[in-house]
């Protein structure tokens, strides 16, 4: 993904430096290039946040949603409080989580942060 982050970014780097270097358009000529050139880094500009910031926000949040709809009974978890609790009872989008023996809490699924391996790691060593 790193490698290409960088090509996009010499990329863009090229074309950027292409277009500004271009000489304007004299009066007579109304070329493509004189029509769009000056609007092209503004487009350049927006392919790059694409690329770099909104979509992989979007997987992420689409890895996010499938996390929050996969979890089920007995399941460990953190929430974004830092409460490690493992799932009791699962009401729509309330979870409730035993936190210690005895000792249950109710939170919504959206407040959960990650599921937590460590009783699994416990079980196989």
């Amino acid at each position: 993904m790193e490698k290409i982050k960088k090509s996009f970014l010499k990329l863009f780097g090229i074309i950027l430096l292409i277009v500004s270097c271009a000489p304007p358009p004299s009066e007579g000529e109304g070329s493509l290039l004189g029509v769009v050139g000056p609007f092209l880094p503004f487009a350049l500009i927006i392919l790059l946040f694409y690329f770099l910031i909104i979509k992989p926000q979007r997987k992420q949040q689409k890895t996010r949603d499938s996390m929050l709809k996969s979890l089920r009974k007995g399941d460990s978890l953190v929430t974004n409080g830092g409460i490690l609790g493992k799932i009791v009872d699962i009401h729509d989008d309330i979870l409730v989580l035993e936190i210690s023996k005895g000792v249950n809490i109710k939170i919504k699924r959206e407040f959960i942060n990650s599921v937590s391996d460590s009783d699994n790691k416990k079980n196989k060593s």
